[in-house]
């Protein structure tokens, strides 16, 4: 009887123990690796980072229109035909249709709160477009002949400027090997002074993402202010598109002899 009594304190005493780990929020945790006989391997832990930086050979822009008038059908006639000078710009520079999108398009009913009664001033139609200027230079020369050409439309909104690279595919390949060599020379050298032999990796996890584009400028004024004005053998301004950084992650879980 006293045997299975104690048996019973026992247990409630590491269920209580377990409690007050539990709500401190320390716990235990093998951290080893499991080979594929359930066998427990010893490990070693580290993470890598690569970093590739380079010139962004892309600009993405994205421009509006907002007309009011006194029905949707004449508000967005306006709206479309400024939509429409914009595409001859674009087209006269080369820029493909794949590369112009139409991000939103919205009528709505325009009022005026400037009374204690609202009064309907007329119908206004809204139209956005997204535009990529590929191939561009160092100094952005082409997207900058496009948006002084684009900015004598009327009202034209400039809504942001990014610069992007069209392809990370290559620059992602080279910091992720960049990420690994780190993370090995890392695992070499604790595996020297804890007096152990580095074994292959057991689990390797990648927390790359992909880059989001640079934003540089809110509006056209922005954007022109930067311009360096030089008289080059093209003419016009001209601006630096900077540098972008492609970086990979990763945490690599190597075994120890």
């Amino acid at each position: 009887m006293n045997q299975n009594k104690n048996i019973l304190i026992v247990c409630v005493t590491i269920i209580l123990s377990v409690l007050i780990f539990s709500r401190t929020g320390i716990y235990i945790k093998n951290t080893g690796g499991v080979e594929s006989n359930g066998k427990i391997s010893n490990t070693i832990s580290v993470t890598g980072d690569g970093k590739v930086s380079l010139k962004p050979d892309m600009v993405q822009i994205n421009i509006g229109f907002q007309e009011t008038a006194s029905t949707s059908k004449e508000a967005l006639n306006k709206v479309n035909t400024k939509i429409d000078s914009t595409l001859k710009i674009l087209k006269d520079n080369g820029i493909p249709e794949a590369d112009i999108t139409t991000s939103n398009l919205n009528i709505y009913t325009e009022y005026d709160y400037s009374t204690s009664k609202r009064r309907v001033i007329g119908q206004r139609a809204s139209q956005n477009l997204e535009i990529k200027i590929k191939k561009i230079d160092a100094k952005a020369s082409k997207a900058v002949k496009i948006i002084d050409e684009l900015s004598t439309i009327d009202d034209l909104q400039m809504n942001g400027i990014y610069f992007d690279i069209e392809d990370k595919t290559e620059y992602f390949s080279k910091a992720r090997e960049m990420a690994f060599k780190k993370a090995e020379q890392k695992a070499q050298e604790l595996a020297k002074l804890s007096k152990v032999k580095l074994a292959k990796p057991v689990s390797i996890s990648d927390t790359t993402y992909d880059v989001s584009p640079v934003y540089r400028y809110s509006n056209v004024a922005q954007f022109k202010e930067a311009s360096l004005s030089v008289n080059d053998a093209a003419g016009g301004s001209q601006i630096s598109s900077g540098e972008m950084d492609v970086t990979a992650n990763l945490s690599i879980l190597w075994g120890i002899e």
